[in-house]
């Protein structure tokens, strides 16, 4: 479990802040790519230009385009040919990815199987923030992005303090979960306000800040605009989703997360009924089937 320090201020406040301003910045390159893919104004040939610096991305790039998915029966050789077959949500998930292998030496061992369980459901809820957006009539590809990043600041917590992580199961258990209150008791802060803080300092765009930040005020919902709305809605509706699959002891937790989905949903009126919400639950399964191996090849 997560070792609770006896004093009555958070000993370690001072060493979250000190490590997120020591996390090491963005490449250059990176910096580069992720803000003109993140630009929705930004036209194909620009985007081009700025990815033929990482020949990497490149890679990925053409290895997409060219997967069973697309069913294409000539082989994709063309940068810009395969950034106009792929969406930009895609393109914006191959950066990000390769941007979080190169920012988080990730691990071996149980270390690494968390953070990859971590990593998964960031996915998971990236394709469903997509489309909830969609069916909302937004364009999917900045939530797809907020999605990915929801959780970053899991990842900070299990690079950082995995010495004040006694027991890397209960961890892996709790970062399914909410946690944000106990990440709170032991570091001061949760991982939402961990995130948010290593996207500033990153120099994100402040609506991703702010949606990273406030992806768990389900009491506050209603206040907030629709972006932050979608990423409570599509972190809910895609642990749900995943949920609804297992048996035995997650039925407790999946019931409650039903509740809480539909609160937030009526409350947002995103999901006004238990029609819409089983419509929703379909449309983001068959998102997920549809883009499987996206997802296998944005694994860390």
């Amino acid at each position: 479990m997560l070792q609770r320090s006896s004093h009555q201020s958070c000993p370690l406040h001072k060493r979250v802040s000190s490590s997120v301003e020591a996390f090491a910045p963005l490449p250059s390159v990176a910096m580069k790519v992720m803000s003109v893919v993140a630009d929705p104004e930004t036209t194909a040939k620009e985007l081009e230009t700025v990815l033929q610096g990482d020949i990497s991305l490149v890679t990925a790039v053409l290895k997409l385009a060219n997967s069973a998915f697309y069913g294409l029966r000539r082989q994709v050789i063309s940068l810009r040919h395969a950034l106009l077959l792929l969406g930009r949500s895609e393109v914006q998930g191959l950066v990000l990815s390769r941007v979080m292998f190169q920012a988080f030496k990730v691990p071996k061992g149980l270390q690494k199987d968390v953070m990859a369980g971590v990593w998964r459901h960031s996915l998971e809820c990236a394709l469903a923030a997509e489309y909830v957006a969609e069916q909302c009539g937004e364009e999917g590809s900045v939530y797809f992005l907020g999605g990915m990043l929801h959780d970053i600041g899991k990842l900070l917590i299990l690079q950082q303090f995995s010495t004040e992580i006694e027991d890397l199961e209960h961890y892996s258990r709790l970062a399914k979960k909410e946690g944000v209150e106990v990440e709170t008791a032991l570091l001061g802060c949760g991982h939402n306000e961990l995130g948010s803080q290593l996207l500033h300092r990153w120099m994100f765009p402040t609506l991703l800040v702010e949606m990273v930040q406030s992806h768990h005020d389900y009491d506050e919902i209603r206040v907030y605009e629709r972006p932050v709305q979608v990423l409570i809605i599509a972190d809910l509706l895609s642990r749900w989703a995943v949920l609804k699959n297992l048996e035995g002891d997650s039925e407790e937790q999946r019931d409650s997360l039903s509740v809480l989905l539909q609160r937030c949903g009526a409350e947002s009126k995103i999901i006004p009924d238990k029609t819409i919400l089983a419509e929703m639950e379909s449309g983001f399964r068959q998102r997920l089937q549809e883009r499987k191996e996206l997802l296998e090849m944005l694994m860390l």
